[in-house]
């Protein structure tokens, strides 16, 4: 009993050596036997068997290390890659920038030698409007004394418009027997009859060099010189020096030859280029040489300065260099002016007459490296490949593959803030702070709110003339420069198409929005490189400012926008200041537009008409119809009021069409009445351009049946400057049915003589209230006197306007102008009226034609 009542020790559960199969205690579990597929438990006491169950356990470590240095090895190689492809491609882009900017380069000269060539033609024209203007006064005044030839070169203006001319004046062929005369009359002292055996026939006070006997010389009687040491010595013999002005003087053509003169400048005794350009009376040479030579007045002498000539040919090309050349006769006369680097690009423009002009432009290098746009896309594109190679080494050579975090969902257009193109913020984000910056003023007494309206003027045309890709670089550039000129605190936003708003947030007290828009004006102001243009473009804008304690942003860019309406009205290129009479202003345009459009079928416009006398006569030899609007409410609005606004919303061509049929039967019921009188009918800037505009001519004179010939069309100078081909073209086709063209406001537009003379039209009216902004009475009468001689040398008929006193009248008279209008003449008058004056002037010329 005892055996059994004692069991038998049992071994210590925690070893667990001692533990069954199986048998698991305190988290210990039994070893399983040896037959088990379980890998095997190393034991310690075999150390052998331990070894191989390390060695065993190494193995999967070693061969995850194999494919991860291969892994490794795979994205070293392709990020190489990377860097190799990166680096040919920015080879490739830099050689194709390099050769597109000399490409470009090379157009750039191309267009700057066409425009070098016509300023080139411009200034050798202006030679022979100089030859014409000085043989014209000398033709009209053969024997002209040096006072009567220095007071009109000193009106003209010579030395002072031609930069080029170095010495001007009339040489005459004086018989031995008419020296003394000659003599008194050059030098104002009697000289004494030539005696028998002198050598001179001059007398004391003219020694004729070279001196001797002959039968005639050539002296010049008058003569104007830059500087006295270019004036010829008095008593030179042209003649004896140049046997050849006699045939000259025959033949009727010019002679050319080099001369010596001091340089203007720098004083330097430089190559010249002498003229002498028979005169004959009348300003025509003869057919004949008998009529020739009792024609003859003399020779006009011209001493011209080339490199001068080339000078004004490169103030708009300051980069350039060019070479002037001038053949006279055998000899060649040339002169540099600007800037010729090595290896320049040089192009060459024969211009007639004799001169030939070699423009040279910037040098051509079509390397990376000398093009520095290249060479930094080189360098950076070489740059990015290694960050590139980098980023993908580093990325694709870890072993354990990384969850992409999901993509953000992309923002809706219609959240984005800011301006594609200028990357300024956009009209909804733009708004939203100005609303933020008015509620901040609204809570602060102290602060203002003030907002800058900039608009480009004339925008629309660099669109349409440029391109849509010029327009966009153009607006890309007036984003940086205006945020290149405001404060920091400041915001400039972009509204729309070319329109940007500056926010301002100042003290009341130190609120200057004038001093910030002058600096917007200024930074606009610098020349515009735009890609394929040229250096030449110059921007302008028009800005209207507003600050103030607003209660919504609306109110502030409102006022702000009627301030930048009041600016362009007054003629764009300024900044302008809102005031509270802008919004009545602007509000009574509004109704003024809405009334224009039923005033045409309420039969409101009505016409006066202005009597054209010829001042021989004193009779009645044409009107000018003017349109008037009898408002409902206001009376009689003149033209000026409404016919801007009518321009503006294009209401002008109804309204034009209107005056030119009602002016077409009136002159044709006049007629009819045995009055020939002719009609005047002014033409807007958009009446001229519609290709309908021949159209309604044409229907007013059939309509009407009036004689083509009576009907004048008047075309505003500023007008025909727009685009003078355009306007030329347009004109030719108004001259085919038979109608009269004239220049309205002449000496307003500065046309060019070559322009006029390539226009079909028959008047210039000039209107002398309106030749120059001061109260000089000489200046302007001086300025209708030469516009009295332009007109004459180009065969059309000046009627002088604004002829007010009698005092006008006579005094346009005594220039020789014919015909005049005016209140002094007539004041615009009803039809009715001019029915009686028309009547009038027939009873008149009647009697007169019986007493005769």
């Amino acid at each position: 009993m005892s055996d059994s009542a004692t069991p038998p020790p049992l071994p210590e559960p925690t070893d667990p050596a001692n533990l069954l199969p199986g048998d698991s205690v305190n988290g210990l579990t039994a070893p399983q036997p040896a037959s088990s597929p379980e890998p095997s438990v190393v034991m310690p006491e075999d150390a052998d068997g331990a070894a191989r169950s390390t060695a065993a356990l190494s193995a999967p470590a070693v061969a995850s290390a194999h494919v991860k240095r291969g892994r490794t090895g795979v994205w070293a190689t392709v990020a190489l890659l990377c860097v190799a492809a990166g680096t040919v491609g920015s080879v490739l882009g830099a050689r194709a920038v390099a050769s597109n900017d000399a490409g470009k380069t090379r157009r750039t000269f191309a267009q700057t030698a066409t425009g070098f060539a016509s300023s080139m033609k411009v200034s050798v024209q202006r030679e022979e409007d100089l030859t014409v203007s000085a043989s014209t006064f000398y033709a009209g005044n053969p024997k002209a004394s040096p006072a009567e030839f220095a007071k009109w070169a000193k009106w003209a203006q010579m030395l002072r418009h031609y930069p080029e001319l170095d010495a001007l004046g009339l040489v005459t062929q004086v018989h031995a027997p008419q020296l003394a005369a000659f003599a008194a009359n050059a030098t104002g002292a009697k000289v004494k009859p030539a005696t028998k055996g002198s050598t001179s026939h001059s007398g004391d006070a003219l020694r004729v060099t070279p001196s001797g006997t002959r039968p005639y010389y050539c002296l010049a009687g008058a003569e104007l010189a830059r500087s006295r040491a270019d004036s010829a010595p008095t008593g030179l013999d042209y003649c004896a020096l140049t046997p050849a002005l006699i045939s000259s003087r025959d033949t009727a053509r010019s002679i050319h030859m080099p001369a010596t003169i001091a340089a203007p400048i720098s004083g330097k005794r430089v190559q010249a280029v002498r003229l002498e350009t028979p005169v004959y009376r009348g300003g025509q040479p003869p057919i004949t040489v008998a009529g020739r030579r009792a024609a003859f007045v003399g020779w006009l002498s011209e001493v011209l300065f080339p490199g001068a000539v080339a000078r004004t040919a490169l103030h708009a090309y300051p980069q350039n260099g060019v070479s002037l050349r001038y053949r006279a006769g055998h000899a060649t006369v040339t002169s540099t002016s600007g800037r010729r680097q090595p290896g320049a690009q040089s192009a060459s423009v024969t211009l007639h007459n004799g001169w030939k002009a070699t423009v040279f432009g910037a040098p051509i290098n079509a390397s990376v490296t000398a093009d520095g746009k290249a060479l930094m896309l080189l360098l950076g594109g070489i740059l990015l490949s290694a960050m590139l190679g980098v980023l993908v080494f580093l990325l694709g050579g870890g072993s354990r593959a990384r969850k992409q975090p999901p993509a953000p969902e992309r923002e809706p257009a219609s959240e984005q803030l800011y301006d594609p193109l200028t990357g300024l913020p956009n009209r909804a984000l733009t708004l939203d702070l100005a609303e933020r910056m008015v509620a901040r003023t609204r809570r602060q007494p102290g602060m203002l709110a003030g907002a800058l309206v900039i608009d480009i003027d004339w925008f629309k045309d660099v669109n349409d003339k440029l391109g849509q890709a010029c327009g966009d670089q153009l607006l890309k550039i007036v984003a940086e420069r205006v945020s290149d000129v405001v404060r920091s605190g400041d915001t400039v936003g972009r509204l729309e198409g070319d329109e940007f708003v500056v926010l301002v947030e100042a003290a009341a007290r130190g609120a200057r929005l004038d001093a910030l828009a002058r600096r917007v004006i200024e930074a606009l102001h610098r020349p515009v490189d735009l890609d394929d243009f040229g250096p030449s473009f110059f921007l302008t804008a028009s800005i209207g400012l507003a600050f103030g304690q607003y209660a919504h942003p609306e109110d502030l860019l409102r006022d702000a926008q009627l301030a930048l309406h009041a600016g362009k009205a007054a003629g764009k290129d300024r900044y302008t200041l809102f005031n509270a009479n802008m919004r009545s202003v602007i509000e009574g345009q509004g109704a003024l537009e809405a009334e224009l459009n039923t005033a045409l079928l309420d039969n409101q416009f009505f016409q006066l008409y202005q009597p054209i006398y010829d001042l021989s006569t004193r009779q009645v030899v044409g009107l000018e119809a003017l349109i008037r609007w009898r408002h409902p409410t206001r009376g009689v609005i003149e033209a000026a009021e409404f016919v801007p606004l009518a321009e503006e919303t294009g209401l002008i061509v109804p309204i034009g069409r209107w005056a030119l049929e009602e002016a077409c039967r009136r002159a044709a019921e006049w007629n009819v009445a045995g009055h020939r009188a002719s009609i005047s009918v002014q033409v807007s800037t958009n009446q001229l351009n519609r290709d309908g505009f021949i159209t309604d001519v044409r229907r007013a004179l059939q309509q009407s049946g009036l004689d083509p010939s009576l009907l004048t069309l008047e075309i505003g100078e500023t007008t025909v400057m727009l685009d003078v081909a355009a306007a030329t073209e347009r004109c030719r086709e108004i001259k085919q049915l038979g109608v009269r063209i004239a220049i309205d406001d002449f000496g307003s537009g500065y046309a060019y003589r070559s322009d006029l003379q390539q226009m079909p039209i028959d008047y210039l009216k000039v209107d002398r209230s309106s030749l120059a902004a001061s109260d000089d009475q000489d200046y302007r009468s001086w300025l209708l006197e030469a516009i009295l001689h332009f007109g004459r040398d180009l065969a059309l008929t000046v009627i002088a306007k604004g002829i007010d006193t009698h005092e006008h009248m006579t005094t346009v008279q005594s220039m020789g102008c014919t015909l005049a209008q005016g209140f002094y003449m007539g004041e615009p008058t009803p039809a009715h009226v001019v029915e009686g004056l028309l009547a009038a002037d027939f009873q008149a010329s009647q009697q007169a034609s019986s007493v005769g």
